[in-house]
């Protein structure tokens, strides 16, 4: 085992998850950028032999690290919600400032332009870092990298000071390697990696030619052109300049697994939605269809240009036209609701992958889409339904989002529920009649909890109101029509009761895959009573009285 520890002695990092846009701290710190400060260490020192050598063994492991690191705060300024402050610093280009009449003068603040700079922040509970490699074996290599760590002195920017060492009994891992598409990615190190960042530092050639440069100045008469054609045959009229070493791979890393999970039932959804934030237009819940056939439409429009025939789960239709008979990929509206002055407007939107997906499958087709090639950062998604449907949507990598937009307040994974109600009206999936006509429908919606792998409720009410605060009423929503006959099909909301905790997501109903059907947990005593088998009753809160509720007639009312 190898074991890389890392204590950050100011107690804070500083560094920019993303380059150049200084707005966001990067925590915990990218294997890569760990290793480029062993590099840059390594170049500093001399290149010792034996510590490039032990650099390269290390570039060329093929699983990439574990991590061991606590959560971290970001330092804000006051009324700028998360964006670090904005400090005004000399810059070291005087081009853009009229010098002084000494040019020597020149050099110093005073003299300098100032510019706004932001320098994110990381404010771990814990300054502690490890990075594990539990299968590796250092070896011969082990006292190299030792004395290569000590000469590790900051991590990132040149402010944030480390101290390195091998640590033979590392804690455990927060974050393990993740096969599927995980939502938090780091940048890990591809073989060769050194040599590419000797090649973007180009060192040797920078002095080299200062070096030169500083001769030529000092120089007069002959020697003094003669240093300059030596300048000119070495590197002509291009001055070498040290590049900023692009991106490396990215790795999908996720918190492990605990060890004794909960037996929770669930459903064939996969409870780890990816969550995308949008912005432009303000969105009402019942513009859900708008919303969601212009994700779909965008997403086979950029999976179709990058592969030949898209798979069942993606598009939801065999290769023959055909209805897919195995769930596929849903979306649905992450609105606020739940609250006190909940308007029920979309915050977000959120991808819902099914559990038997193979991870390397949903990685290939996916992530071009979901992330920029060349930086490897979430890419803007650029939504237009050729109407009125205007926004962007882009994936959120957050670790602290709001309320509704958060996994758990839609799935509870980690402690079930028993009580369940719709967000969006659940679609009924055929028009019944009949004196029990609603009797009848909330069988069939019993039905539709066990189609995707739920135990079947003891209770099933609907209404066309939401026992979810903000949601709006189910007549509000646009019908959906059937393909085979342009019919149109009726919902309504509904309340599901379980006789033990599930976990979601749950989506029911016909329109399940396009936002509707979307259930939520009631983390609150809900004020109802369900009265299962024939006759049930639901005593509508917050009034007292007791209504036998019928489905929805061709007026749409319920």
């Amino acid at each position: 085992m190898l074991a890389l520890g890392i204590h950050y002695l100011n107690g804070w990092a500083m560094a920019a998850a993303d380059g150049a846009n200084k707005e966001v701290a990067e925590w915990p710190p990218h294997p890569d950028r760990v290793f480029m400060a062993l590099a840059a260490a390594w170049f500093e020192t001399g290149e010792d032999p034996a510590e490039g050598e032990a650099l390269r063994w290390l570039e060329a492991l093929e699983d990439p690290p574990e991590i061991a690191a606590s959560d971290a705060a970001s330092r804000t300024t006051a009324g700028r919600g998360s964006h670090p402050p904005v400090s005004y610093v000399p810059v070291n280009d005087t081009r853009t400032r009229k010098p002084p009449a000494d040019p020597d003068l020149a050099l110093l603040p005073e003299h300098r332009g100032r510019q706004a700079r932001q320098f994110p922040v990381a404010i771990p509970h814990r300054p502690l870092v490890h990075l594990i490699w539990p299968e590796a074996d250092p070896g011969p290599y082990a006292g190299a990298l030792a004395n290569l760590a000590r000469k590790v002195t900051h991590i990132g920017h040149s402010a944030s000071f480390t101290q390195l060492w091998l640590d033979p009994s590392p804690p455990e891992p927060t974050w393990l390697p993740d096969k599927g598409l995980a939502a938090r990615r780091l940048r890990i190190t591809p073989p060769g990696r050194l040599d590419y960042l000797r090649e973007q530092c180009n060192r040797a050639a920078v002095i080299e030619h200062a070096d030169l440069q500083a001769r030529m100045k000092a120089a007069k008469g002959k020697e003094k052109k003669l240093l300059k054609a030596q300048i000119e045959e070495r590197f002509g009229d291009t001055e070498p300049v040290t590049q900023r070493p692009k991106p490396s791979l990215w790795q999908g890393y996720a918190p492990p697994e605990p060890e004794q999970a909960p037996a929770l039932p669930g459903t064939r959804f996969d409870p780890r939605l990816l969550v995308f934030t949008l912005s432009g237009q303000r969105l009402p819940l019942p513009a859900i269809l708008r919303l969601t056939n212009a994700l779909r439409r965008t997403l086979l429009k950029q999976v179709d240009c990058q592969a030949g025939d898209i798979p069942e789960w993606l598009c939801g239709h065999a290769l023959d036209g055909t209805p897919a008979t195995r769930p596929h990929i849903a979306w649905v509206p992450l609105p606020f609701v739940d609250a006190e002055h909940a308007d029920s407007h979309i915050m977000g939107a959120a991808m819902i992958l099914p559990r038997e997906l193979d991870p390397e499958e949903t990685k290939d087709l996916l992530g071009p889409w979901l992330y920029d090639s060349e930086t490897g950062l979430p890419r803007e998604i650029k939504l237009f339904d050729g109407h009125w449907l205007k926004m962007t949507a882009k994936l959120d990598t957050r670790e602290s989002r709001r309320y509704n937009l958060q996994s758990e307040t839609w799935t509870a994974q980690d402690t079930g529920a028993c009580w369940w109600a719709s967000v969006t009206p659940v679609v009924l999936d055929r028009h019944f009649k009949g004196a029990d006509k609603w009797e009848q429908a909330a069988e069939s919606i019993e039905d539709a909890c066990e189609r995707i792998g739920l135990p079947r409720p003891e209770g099933v009410e609907l209404h066309p109101v939401s026992w979810v605060r903000g949601a709006p009423r189910a007549t509000e929503f646009p019908y959906l029509t059937r393909k085979r006959d342009g019919g149109r099909m009726y919902h309504a909301h509904a309340c599901l009761r379980f006789d033990k905790p599930v976990c979601g997501p749950i989506l029911i109903g016909a329109g399940r895959f396009r936002g509707y059907g979307l259930c939520r947990p009631l983390n609150r005593c809900v004020p109802l009573s369900l009265v299962g088998g024939k006759g049930r009753k639901l005593e509508i809160w917050p009034a007292s009285a007791a209504y036998s509720l019928p489905i929805a007639t061709e007026e749409g009312q319920l």
